[in-house]
């Protein structure tokens, strides 16, 4: 499984693209942050703000009004070609597979990293543990809220 641009230059030289992962395996959290509760609970002001600046870069991200300075940043950033770096914004835009409106986690995603680390690793001796047992949202929401 690669990402852009890696996808591209795997097509370019030759190698066959089986298609998405979500197509084949389904919902699937696929980025993210994490802490450790605790330093959740220490330091939630500005896990909520940090929370907050992600969430309005992603909308300026997916902001239509902000493609050509993304591809931009892109292309600079990490030293791609811009035509690869349109590419890899369309694939980070597109509606169905793109990156998540306002960062949303997606539960049933996450479920499903679980199972397969359950199933593939042998991970909680095969059975996957409800995803609700490592996910606190409450800061996700304090930041969101904010937002509006």
């Amino acid at each position: 499984m690669l990402n852009p641009p890696y996808t591209f230059r795997a097509s370019e030289a030759g190698l066959k693209d089986m298609g998405t992962a979500t197509k084949a395996i389904g919902a699937y959290q696929s980025d993210g942050a994490f802490v450790m509760r605790e330093w959740a609970k220490a330091n939630n002001d500005a896990l909520v703000r940090y929370i907050s600046a992600y969430v309005e870069g992603r909308r300026w991200a997916l902001d239509p009004a902000n493609k050509a300075e993304a591809i931009a940043l892109l292309s600079e950033r990490l030293k791609l070609a811009p035509q690869v770096a349109a590419l890899a914004y369309a694939v980070a835009t597109d509606p169905a597979e793109g990156m998540a409106k306002d960062a949303k986690f997606d539960m049933a995603g996450f479920a499903n990293v679980l199972k397969l680390r359950a199933e593939i690793e042998g991970q909680w001796g095969g059975k996957a543990p409800a995803p609700e047992r490592y996910v606190d949202l409450s800061y996700y929401d304090r930041a969101l809220s904010g937002l509006r």
